[in-house]
């Protein structure tokens, strides 16, 4: 009796355990097709709007990001909603940050729900504002209903008429300089339609072939109005209605091990699973913050009073025939949440919030015309999204268990008669490999591999630990009448890393032209993934057993100004080096001043540090020259004196090394004029890994009358050094995971060359015999 009960618990947990498995396999396998997809699929052209209908004004500025810019001066009016509650460590950061904007036509309205400090800070940064700024508008409210989207209705009562579009922030975010025009850089195409419409003429809309065919007959003799206003109503209800941005999470990364942990989960998430969603055509989701709407859409539709309004104003968008478009090419930083609990709540809010809004929209979005296929399809897989990791936990406890039972009971053969234990732990690695090999790849395309792989068993460790609350939460999101109360993620303010915008790897293959697709477009895709995965396999060995060494080509590292203080190696500075493809931290030119003194001495200039340290060793030798703007005053008449570069090696503690100087002559005037310095250093020296740069820029003062002002951070007097190629290599093992793919692909075409010298032979043997 005892035996057979074993033998029925073993199986039942054996086949239950098997369609666990299987179903969270589901999801393994959607993030290794988005990981192969987002590396494979095109370039980061792919994130532009379809129609190719662009404004003069689109372009892309120095760093490479899309921007919009009018010809003709003119700016759409933006509004920007902060909602708040008791956030007194980030408001006034938030506030700032969005008061400095590279824009004329704007406002900023907060609406503060907060019980502390945050009142009286709110108080004082409106009274401080910039006078000629935009405007400020900060609404308090004496009650949380509605929650975030209770805030988010009011802001739309008090925002400018004239608004066009609509941006949402959250409290912890830092928006960059140039946000707007980047979001208005994938607006603009879509709406050049209007232009092309009122002049009479018919759009080319990729995926609106019938939509065109429909225009173009009606608009060409065969007037009808109702059916033209029905067409170009469908048209314009196809058009982007938002467009969300990549949440960058790294402002306090490096706090401890959980901050490195869920770093590199949403890393994983914006670089690897939306970017494959928004090459797919899927459904796209708003995340909450760093998105912008277009205005008269978010009037018609409002907001809710969900614990996850961004999400129900996703779907409803989809359901209304609306369009949402995802681009990682849009960023701003923000803050981890540091503590477990702080991170198991926000998680908790999101599964019960994101699994309610799915029990109320289920059979209406399957139902509904305006959506896709594939829309419909990721929507599917959306809704049991907060569910998958704690049922995968559960099928391996099951399958363990039944392994246990059937030893237990001495059973030869397994409970499922085609199952192995081989298939068994195939399928459990599949699924536990997934999310952190899709982090890996997401960390890669960011640069930021080395930097951040010590996140990668935290993020193990939380994805195990979180799950069984995100399973409750969903469970009762599943169940509830009611939601339950919005339990907010307090905010410390802390940032142990200043990066304000993430380089992105171009590591995408570009797409086969029409042509090539037709003759013969599966040999070419696969010589191209061959000679893609030949590459990366280079690029494997090089960083993997190759020693660093200085490349050719000069790095540039440009003199810029942060108001935040960073912190590198130990030493706290307002001065960095950075990358022109790292980050850029200004718009505005930033003075840098030094007053003569008497007797006549060497004055410093400024102290600029490289804005984190060294992945791996640099050999530093061959040529460097500097790039500055200076002027004098008083500058009646040239004035002659010195200046000197000193570079120097900073160690972990802050601890300084001088490996070189270099002293040059230079004549000033009143204006502003750029010089150039050259000068070769043989040395060699190391720079050891851990280790940054610093350079000091000093100037020799032989009267007390002069100032001297040296310029930096800003486009037309930009100030920087040429250092000889500083190669830091980065570790590309995680693209292994293709390699499976190369004897398939092999043997496909060795397939192809055998059946082709088959024919040969065989005409030749016709030839012969004729």
């Amino acid at each position: 009796m005892g035996a057979s009960l074993a033998l029925a618990a073993g199986r039942t947990l054996a086949y239950v355990s098997l369609a666990l498995g299987l179903f969270f396999f589901l999801y393994a396998a959607k993030y290794y097709i988005s990981i192969v997809i987002t590396f494979l699929r095109g370039g980061w052209g792919s994130f532009t709007p379809n129609n190719g209908l662009m404004r003069n004004g689109g372009r892309r500025n120095n760093n490479g990001k899309n921007v919009w810019r009018d010809p003709n001066g003119y700016e759409p009016f933006v509004s920007i909603h902060i909602p708040m509650y008791n956030e007194k460590n980030v408001a006034r950061r938030i506030i700032t940050a969005c008061m400095l904007l590279d824009y004329k036509n704007y406002e900023v309205i907060v609406v503060d729900d907060s019980t502390d400090e945050t009142v009286e800070i709110l108080k004082e940064v409106a009274a401080i504002r910039r006078r000629n700024g935009p405007v400020l508008k900060i609404i308090h409210r004496s009650n949380r209903k509605g929650f975030k989207g209770g805030a988010l209705n009011l802001a739309l009562k008090y925002m400018n008429p004239k608004t066009e579009y609509v941006m949402v922030f959250d409290a912890d975010f830092v928006p960059p300089p140039d946000i707007i025009r980047q979001f208005l850089w994938y607006f603009m195409a879509p709406e050049a339609m209007e232009t092309v419409l009122q002049n009479g003429g018919v759009p080319k809309f990729k995926n609106h072939r019938l939509g065109t065919a429909f225009l173009n007959h009606y608009m060409n003799g065969n007037r009808n109005g109702s059916v033209v206003e029905r067409v170009k109503e469908w048209l314009e209800r196809r058009r982007i209605a938002a467009v969300q941005g990549y949440q960058l999470h790294c402002l306090n990364k490096s706090e401890n091990w959980i901050t490195m942990g869920v770093r590199m989960e949403y890393s994983g998430n914006y670089m690897i699973e939306r970017t494959a969603e928004e090459f797919l055509g899927a459904m796209k989701m708003i995340a909450g913050s760093v998105y912008m709407i277009r205005a008269d859409v978010l009037r018609r539709l409002g907001w809710s009073h969900n614990l996850t309004e961004d999400w129900e104003l996703t779907v409803r968008l989809y359901l209304n025939g609306y369009k949402v478009v995802y681009t990682p090419l849009v960023q701003a930083p923000a803050e981890i949440p540091s503590t477990i609990g702080r991170l198991i709540k926000q998680r908790m809010r999101w599964a019960e919030g994101h699994t309610y809004v799915v029990k109320k929209y289920f059979w209406r979005v399957l139902r509904s015309p305006n959506l896709t296929w594939r829309e419909k399809l990721e929507f599917l897989y959306f809704a049991p999204y907060y569910l998958q990791s704690f049922l995968f936990m559960l099928g391996t406890i099951f399958w363990l268990s039944s392994e246990f039972i059937a030893r237990m009971i001495h059973l030869s053969t397994p409970f499922i008669p085609f199952w192995t234990a081989l298939f068994g732990w195939c399928l459990v690695l599949s699924n536990a490999m997934a999310l952190p090999l899709m982090g890996l790849s997401g960390l890669f395309l960011e640069r930021s591999t080395l930097r951040d792989l010590g996140g990668l068993l935290s993020f193990l460790i939380l994805s195990y630990l979180i799950a069984p609350y995100q399973g409750y939460a969903a469970l009762k999101g599943l169940l509830e009448k009611e939601e339950g109360t919005w339990v907010r993620t307090p905010k410390t303010g802390k940032i142990t890393d200043l990066i304000l915008r993430t380089p992105l790897r171009m590591v995408f293959v570009r797409r086969l032209a029409p042509r090539a697709r037709r003759r013969g477009g599966g040999t070419v895709s696969a010589a191209l993934l061959i000679a893609a995965l030949a590459s990366m396999g280079g690029m494997v060995f090089a960083t993997t057993f190759a020693t660093p060494v200085s490349a050719s080509d000069p790095t540039k590292l440009s003199f810029e100004y942060t108001s935040t203080p960073v912190v590198v190696n130990n030493v706290t500075t307002n001065r960095i080096l950075t990358h022109p493809d790292y980050t850029d931290l200004g718009v505005i030119a930033h003075i840098d001043q030094a007053k003569a003194r008497h007797p006549p001495t060497w004055l410093t200039i400024g102290e600029y540090y490289l804005y984190g340290p060294l992945e791996e060793s640099y050999t530093f030798t061959g040529d460097i020259s500097y790039v500055i703007w200076m002027r004098v005053v008083p500058g009646k008449k040239p004035h002659t004196t010195s200046i000197r570069f000193i570079i120097y090696d900073i160690d972990e503690t802050g601890g300084k090394t001088q490996v070189t100087t270099d002293t040059f002559d230079i004549e000033l005037t009143k204006n502003y004029q750029r010089y150039v310095f050259n000068s070769s250093y043989t040395g060699p020296y190391t720079f050891q890994e851990n280790h940054t740069i610093m350079v000091k820029i000093e100037i020799f003062a032989s009267s007390k009358k002069y100032t001297y002002y040296f310029a930096y951070d800003s486009e037309d007097r930009h100030s920087y050094v040429d250092f000889p190629g500083i190669v830091v290599p980065e570790n590309t093992l995680i693209i292994l995971f293709l390699a499976p793919v190369i004897p398939i692909l092999m043997k496909k075409i060795r397939e192809r060359l055998h059946h082709k010298q088959t024919l040969m032979s065989c005409k030749k043997v016709r030839d012969d015999g004729h």
